[in-house]
């Protein structure tokens, strides 16, 4: 019998993908299952797991892709139907997932999300069919006759989010390296109109600033940024989490609880291993009947 190399490559390559993906699923379930849930007040630096209401970020809302709902996230994917002959499926024509930034709050403080590159999971999940590419607003819920087939996901406003991810803090300067910087900052302002600055400081009047003149106006700079500085607003240290450069390190955002989540990366890793058994079963078949 001659062999089939491709019908070999084929069941090789699904076996090996789909067992890489059942260990990264069970994986995902085992580091769910043993990492102890942190407050974003006390929160250690690294990796951690938060549980907490999403916010609105520093933007404002978004505009979903396809139903133009206000929500914080959104991922779409339009697909299109498609025959020949007697082979049929759907193909993605169009897909997008949005990225801004929004808030998490846990009741101990507040810390900003950055969903990119996130593996994402929301009970707020529609799909519809419709006859243009993109869906009209008036075009019903009819499931015949329909073309086009879209899916929507969102997370929303006060939606429980689990996250589980790289945790960073960004701390404020410090009062006294604020100082220097705008003591800086009004001595450049100052150099920018040296003239001024000479009629200003010039004690002897030889038209220069020598080197005790320029530490009195150092001098006054320091009380003018002093003055400056107490006039801001203190600053907060800022909280984000996002993706993890670690393949160990999952980075996961779900609207459910994580008991259920573990158990769907399990039956996740469930499915991958059957399949991949399945395939490397009949890879083993095809090279006995070689």
């Amino acid at each position: 019998m001659e062999t089939d190399y491709l019908a070999l490559t084929i069941c090789g390559l699904i076996a090996l993908v789909s067992a890489i993906a059942s260990i990264k699923s069970l994986m995902a379930a085992r580091i769910i299952e043993d990492t102890p849930t942190s407050k974003i007040r006390s929160a250690h630096q690294g990796y951690v797991e938060l549980i907490g209401f999403a916010k609105v970020g520093p933007e404002a809302l978004l505009l979903s892709g396809l139903s133009k709902t206000p929500c914080l996230w959104f991922r779409y994917n339009i697909e299109r139907y498609e025959s020949s002959g007697k082979n049929s499926s759907w193909r993605s024509i169009e897909k997008h997932t949005s990225t801004q930034a929004f808030t998490l709050n846990d009741g101990s403080g507040d810390c900003y999300v950055m969903p990119s590159r996130a593996d994402v999971s929301t009970q707020r999940k529609r799909t519809w069919r419709g006859n243009s590419r993109h869906p009209s607003r008036t075009g019903g819920m009819n499931l015949f006759g329909k073309r086009y087939r879209y899916t929507e996901e969102m997370l929303c406003a006060d939606d429980l989010l689990y996250i589980i991810g790289l945790f960073e803090t960004r701390h404020p300067p410090n009062p006294n390296a604020a100082r220097d910087a705008e003591m800086a900052k009004v001595l450049n302002e100052w150099k920018q109109d040296y003239d001024k600055l000479t009629a200003r400081f010039d004690r002897n009047g030889d038209g220069e600033i020598d080197l005790q003149e320029w530490e009195l106006a150092r001098a006054e700079a320091l009380r003018k940024a002093e003055r400056n500085v107490s006039k801001q607003a203190p600053l907060n240290p800022v909280h984000t989490i996002s993706y993890s450069p670690s393949r160990r390190q999952p980075y996961i955002i779900a609207s459910s609880e994580p008991e259920s989540l573990s158990k769907r990366y399990r039956w996740q890793a469930f499915g991958m291993l059957l399949v991949s058994l399945g395939s490397a079963t009949a890879l083993v078949w095809l090279i006995v009947q070689q």
